[in-house]
């Protein structure tokens, strides 16, 4: 962009300003500076030569890291200067917010929608969260989110509606199994009736032949075969 070039990351081009001590307690009341500045780097800061801090590009009125600057000033076409009601009045504590938000941005746009997860949304979250904190207009990045957290739960539900649909047809066909199974079960019980029926009643048919028949044994049983005769 024509108007971008290499400046120190203080946030003004003729050198730093704040003091260490006034840096050091806005970074401890800022979750997200937490995070941007390690406790072993606050300390430093009072130190922090500015000829040897990693060149940055002008953006507007900011000086941000090389790599996100072409987001950042895609940020102030679309919804103007969201920082200018910040809290923060350092432009050299600005920096890492406004920076943090076009990592959300770049992330949002380098992330397909089926490999967003939950933990990517409370990343995106709590540096929205912490930016809206100091005053940041983030709104629309909320907003997005908002409509991206509803887009996942629906493409949740929707999944948890194609396992559920699939469990119920696995079901079915466990059921119509059962159900050719007991068909089976129950012709076999009723062959077997009748295989009951018609032994039962040759048994009651033996029986009544036997007991007649035990009659004549026991009548030749104890006599003489020829007794009657002659």
């Amino acid at each position: 962009m024509g108007n971008d070039h290499l400046v120190s990351p203080c946030g003004h081009e003729d050198g730093c300003s704040g003091s260490p001590i006034q840096q050091q307690s806005l970074i401890m009341d800022v979750p997200f500076l937490k995070k941007v500045y390690p406790s072993d780097d606050i300390s430093n800061m009072g130190g922090s030569n500015c000829a040897n801090d990693t060149k940055t590009v002008k953006v507007g009125s900011y000086f941000v890291n090389p790599s996100l600057s072409m987001t950042l000033q895609a940020i102030i076409n679309k919804h103007g200067d969201i920082a200018k009601d910040c809290q923060l009045e350092s432009d050299y504590m600005r920096t890492p917010v406004l920076e943090g938000i076009c990592k959300v941005v770049q992330d949002l746009q380098n992330i397909q929608f089926s490999e967003l997860k939950q933990h990517h949304l409370k990343s995106f979250y709590s540096a929205v969260k912490d930016a809206e904190r100091v005053n940041l207009n983030v709104k629309w990045l909320h907003q997005r989110l908002d409509q991206l957290v509803q887009a996942v739960n629906s493409m949740n539900l929707k999944d948890s509606k194609r396992k559920s649909m699939q469990r119920v047809e696995s079901i079915k066909k466990a059921l119509e199994l059962k159900k050719v199974e007991m068909e089976e079960i129950q012709s076999k019980i009723q062959e077997l009736e009748g295989q009951l029926a018609s032994e039962t009643l040759e048994e009651e048919i033996l029986n009544i032949t036997v007991t007649n028949i035990t009659s004549k044994y026991e009548f030749f049983e104890h006599k003489c075969l020829t007794d009657g005769l002659l």
